[in-house]
């Protein structure tokens, strides 16, 4: 499983998936700045797994495995499966493109993201992978700021799609929280034959125990129900039947 905290990260962190080279934006080093849209998702084929936000949970169901990880510091946290083995993901084709018809959050913000200058710091700031080749001073694509060093549209939108996206990060860490708390989840392991006989096995994340949920106090499931945590429950555990899925496209 790939092990990504959060939705958000230290500049000074190791880096999260997909980004190699995260610097601040700033209007003055990076005013004459422009940038050509992502033609394809080659940099995610080496992943097999996404954060995704709470909010998502309905979306992703129809098509990925969602489960649970956990961080180094020992936080919950939830993920789509992408592929069956690390460093793949199966939604990629060799041209490019992404062959499901939601993408995560956490794919379509790139190459921005919000992140802390360090670990000390708490205060976000809005952030760039400079290593994006679509990052280019040639005036190719659309400028991020005007003459002014005001925002143009392209990055004003880009800074809207990440604040609403931290927004609901931290709804989904309250969720996972919850969850444990209740200790709701319970370690899971996928035994997978593939159509040629050939076999494997998937491990390293975890999912809602069916039947620690039956035996929850009527107040705490009704209190799940209240707080539309019970949803996201149910739309977990019916997304684990697209692990075939992920079997035929393996295969």
């Amino acid at each position: 499983m790939t092990k990504n905290k959060s939705g958000s990260h230290s500049a000074t962190s190791i880096y999260p998936l997909f980004y190699k080279k995260v610097v601040p934006l700033n209007k003055e080093s990076h005013s004459e700045l422009y940038i050509e849209g992502i033609e394809g998702y080659t940099h995610t084929k080496e992943t097999n797994s996404v954060y995704i936000a709470a909010i998502e949970f309905i979306q992703i169901a129809k098509e990925y495995p969602i489960v649970f990880a956990k961080g180094a510091d020992d936080k919950v946290f939830p993920v789509a499966l992408l592929g069956l083995e690390k460093n793949q993901n199966l939604f990629v084709d060799n041209e490019g493109a992404w062959t499901a018809e939601y993408i995560p959050a956490y794919v379509r913000r790139y190459p921005f993201i919000l992140a802390t200058p360090n670990e000390k710091e708490s205060t976000f700031a809005v952030c760039i992978d400079e290593s994006y080749p679509g990052f280019n001073t040639a005036k190719e694509g659309k400028p991020l700021f005007d003459e002014k060093g005001q925002q143009l549209d392209i990055l004003s939108q880009a800074i809207e799609f990440l604040k609403d996206y931290q927004a609901h990060v931290q709804l989904t860490v309250l969720f996972c929280e919850n969850l444990s708390t209740l200790d709701l989840l319970e370690p899971m392991q996928a035994n997978i034959e593939f159509a040629g006989g050939e076999k494997s096995t998937l491990g390293g994340f975890m999912g809602v125990s069916r039947e620690k949920l039956k035996s929850l106090k009527p107040a705490q499931f009704s209190e799940l129900v209240k707080s539309d945590q019970m949803e996201l429950i149910y739309a977990h555990l019916a997304s684990l039947s697209n692990m075939n899925d992920l079997i035929k496209r393996r295969s």
